[in-house]
């Protein structure tokens, strides 16, 4: 899928320059190609670097792109990016929003190789959990919690979640527990070593708890799932606890 997203913006639509200026926004280089759009690191001449989304010329993207733009203007939360502007330009449409701290957890993983143990894998889900359990409650759901949408600030030890562009209204909430399942198996495959080359399982090759197993087949669903944000947290700190013990 992002080979053909590649290909298909050098092609036909072909992204903005670094040092090209959209508006008072100087680009200061890309950050990556969406499904509906490109995102630039920016900077206006004010302090902070700022994250801004072009939509590129798909029809198909106009509903997601104007939807993420209603619904970062009805968030405010420290670990979620502020909307800041939006606007048209050159017969495209751009949205600005918040540089958000640290690096994502695929660039941890992948390029840092930062392993985490299992006690540290559902300490970080937690922290995700609580971001999550604001916009689950305004009735959003992301749609898209994986590994290169969250990032993690060392320096602050915090979480925050971004691109909402597949977020929604709605009460399916499961699909962003499932989606965090995915993200915790990341988290801990992250320091797992085979011990035979057969293929099995997540529940077989990991060493957890019964406890952590389970959670994680919740959100999986394949146990029954969870329902709501509330549960989820309860079992993740009774988990916590029995791990430190």
């Amino acid at each position: 899928m992002k080979i053909w997203l590649r290909l298909y913006a050098v092609l036909f639509d072909r992204p903005l320059k670094n040092g090209a200026v959209v508006q008072n926004y100087r680009i200061v280089k890309m950050l990556g190609i969406g499904s509906y759009g490109y995102s630039y690191l920016v900077s206006d001449g004010s302090p902070g670097m700022k994250v801004l989304k072009q939509l590129r010329k798909r029809p198909d993207g106009s509903s997601n792109f104007l939807r993420e733009k209603e619904i970062l203007r009805a968030l405010r939360h420290p670990h979620i990016p502020k909307l800041l502007d939006d606007f048209e330009w050159g017969g495209r449409r751009f949205i600005v929003m918040e540089q958000m701290p640290g690096k994502t957890f695929e660039d941890l993983i992948f390029e840092a190789h930062k392993t985490f143990s299992e006690q540290e894998a559902f300490h970080m889900l937690r922290k995700v959990l609580d971001v999550t359990s604001y916009f689950h409650r305004k009735g959003i759901v992301h749609g898209d919690l994986r590994i290169p949408n969250i990032l993690f600030d060392e320096k602050e030890n915090a979480v925050s979640i971004i691109d909402f562009g597949m977020a929604s209204y709605g009460e399916k909430f499961h699909a962003d527990f499932e989606k965090l399942g995915h993200f915790t198996l990341f988290l801990l495959y992250s320091g797992y070593r085979p011990e035979q080359k057969k293929e099995r399982p997540w529940y077989e090759e990991l060493p957890l708890s019964g406890e952590s197993s389970l959670v994680l087949k919740k959100m999986l669903q394949i146990e029954k799932p969870y329902e709501t944000v509330d549960e989820l947290i309860k079992d993740v700190d009774g988990l916590l606890l029995s791990l430190e013990a």
